[in-house]
């Protein structure tokens, strides 16, 4: 049963009613609510009085009831021929013989009444006749709902210290918290609306180990969701709490008070810092901070991320309207948790698929290579970047390097196609790195692959002699591919020239062949834009500063020589996606 409605008669709600009763040719229809003893009919057409002026009955005359209890729809052609509904006092007393109704839903998702349409004969009811009372009963709930929310943010505004103050507060709250997109983001805009708007010293956030694993165990006992795990600490990076680190791993369980709010899923206050310590002894430390303190449960339709701490700078008894506000940065901050946690989980997906999709390097005796893939630490900016090598049948090796534009799923998913399409084309004829690369710009449009790339396509052959090999490669708007001797100079070798377009553009456009030879005990690299681009500075600084760090690494095996450049240009946290792939040209062995 709905819990207690406020219900009044709704002129809106009787348009409704009447666009049913019409668009179904049936006596009367209604928009009934559901309350403990009565049904109220907040819209009506076609009621007889003296329920025309009272607009309600008792429950034992309701088949709107069962719409509520079921959470479904009702659709009865005779009453009289249902064993549940058969000795429903209506059908004697108001003639009713059939009924339709769909469920009407509050803002919580919760089933509160029905629309429905009710005939005084049996009625064969058509799916037309109930897509239209389906899409109106829909209608219905989004206008309860959206009446209902703002019926709750002006009770939640009148609790508060004025309407003024309260729509600052929201304001902020909304503004503050809505465009985050990483736990971190969330960590340093709820500590700045603590601080700003509640006068807090301090705000912090403690997120429970695998929280999106909970939201499949939130139905059971505490006990039984692994309830033997914890809490851990989301830095704020924009503020030092020495306190918060310490603490920063905290068990779920009555041992703390956020554990214990957890636990309970129930807020805990203290009006200062001495009550909290009474309480937990234990937990006292000289780096403990303010006075009052609260900690309350983050959680989003029944899932518990995490518990939000506040401290404030003193002592101070929480009034109805102080926890009102409490309560609303809480809703936020645990909405905000969440889509940062569904975020991240999709990203850390998509960065599995993609590396997935890179593959693994072939084996050779005269050819060293290695390759690396780095997504970007910010996890917003996964992209299409991808290598590949393929050993061809006459004994020439095919590389490849290429970035899709974009920085999303669908950058992804184009990536995975365009290795898959230019391995083939590669491996099927073993042509010049230009026809293969036209070849797969006529096969993006024929096969509809909607998408651009730049890429380096090369191709690696023996030379004249066993310690020569030859290099042609074509490329199309790609960063051009850095040669290092072995003596540790280096070359741009397309540096020079004019880049072809990128594919995706023109593809009847002709490409153009590179030839280089190349020495053994040099290395080949080829590498995506993440790992020389700087935001606000010249592609050019990049490119010197690669060739610096790459002479200076010249000796090292490729996977060490990877692992050192990228260590020293990109760091532990990369700005933008980077693949790299590097090759050693030995001196040829005979067979």
């Amino acid at each position: 049963m709905a819990r207690q409605q406020t219900a009044e008669v709704d002129t809106s709600f009787d348009r409704y009613a009447r666009m049913v009763r019409n668009a179904l040719d049936t006596p009367v229809a209604l928009v009934t609510l559901i309350e403990e003893s009565r049904q109220v009919f907040v819209g009506a057409a076609g009621l007889d009085e003296p329920v025309a002026s009272t607009r309600e009955t008792p429950l034992s005359h309701s088949f709107c009831q069962y719409v509520v209890s079921d959470e479904s729809p009702l659709i009865v052609r005779d009453l009289r021929e249902d064993d549940r509904l058969k000795d429903n006092p209506a059908i004697v007393d108001f003639g009713v013989v059939a009924y339709a109704g769909f469920p009407i839903k509050d803002q919580h998702g919760t089933v509160i009444g029905s629309l429905c349409a009710l005939d005084t004969s049996p009625h064969e009811w058509t799916d037309q006749d109930l897509e239209l009372l389906e899409d109106m009963a829909s209608a219905c709930s989004t206008e309860l709902s959206e009446r209902a929310l703002r019926l709750d943010a002006a009770e939640r505004a009148w609790h508060a210290h004025g309407l003024t103050d309260r729509s600052r507060v929201l304001l902020a709250l909304s503004e503050g918290l809505s465009t985050t997109a990483t736990l971190e983001d969330v960590a340093t805009a709820m500590e700045e609306i603590a601080v700003d708007i509640l006068g807090c010293l301090k705000g912090g956030i403690w997120l429970r180990h695998d929280p999106l694993k909970q939201r499949h165990a939130a139905d059971l006992p505490l006990t039984e969701q692994e309830s033997a795990g914890g809490l851990t600490f989301i830095t704020n990076p924009d503020a030092e709490w020495t306190a918060a680190a310490t603490f920063g791993a905290l068990a779920i369980d009555d041992g703390n008070p956020a554990g214990a709010a957890l636990v309970h899923d129930a807020p805990i206050f203290y009006r200062s810092r001495a009550d909290q310590n009474a309480d937990y002894p234990h937990l006292v430390n000289p780096g403990q901070l303010g006075e009052a303190r609260a900690f309350l449960p983050l959680g989003v339709r029944g899932h518990v991320y995490g518990v939000l701490v506040l401290v404030w700078p003193d002592e101070r008894e929480m009034s109805e309207e102080d926890r009102v506000t409490i309560a609303a940065l809480t809703a936020y901050t645990a909405q905000a948790v969440e889509r940062a946690l569904l975020y991240q989980d999709r990203l850390d997906a998509l960065v599995i698929l993609q590396s997935s999709l890179l593959p693994r390097l072939p084996e050779q005796d005269d050819l060293d290579m290695a390759a690396r893939y780095r997504p970007a630490a910010t996890r917003d900016q996964v992209g299409g970047d991808w290598y590949d090598a393929v050993l061809m049948h006459g004994g020439a090796t095919s590389l490849m390097i290429g970035d899709v534009v974009g920085h999303d799923m669908d950058a992804a998913a184009v990536m995975g196609q365009l290795r898959t399409m230019l391995r083939t084309i590669a491996w099927a004829g073993d042509n010049s790195p230009a026809r293969n690369v036209e070849r797969l710009d006529q096969a993006m449009r024929d096969l509809d692959v909607d998408g651009m790339a730049s890429l380096v396509k090369a191709r690696i052959q023996p030379g004249a002699a066993p310690d020569l090999w030859v290099l042609s490669w074509t490329n199309a708007g790609h960063p051009p591919p850095l040669l290092i001797t072995a003596d540790g100079s280096t070359e741009l070798l397309d540096a020079d020239l004019e880049a072809d377009l990128m594919i995706g553009i023109a593809p009847d456009i002709r490409r153009t062949d590179h030839r280089t030879v190349i020495e053994a005990g040099s290395t080949l690299l080829l590498y995506t834009d993440g790992l020389v681009e700087r935001r606000g500075e010249d592609l050019t600084a990049g490119l010197d500063r690669l060739r610096r760090v790459a002479g200076q690494h010249h000796g090292l095996p490729p996977s060490k020589f990877l692992d050192a450049l990228l260590g020293e240009l990109v760091g532990a946290r990369p700005t933008d996606d980077v693949a790299v792939l590097a090759v050693l040209f030995k001196t040829q062995t005979s067979d």
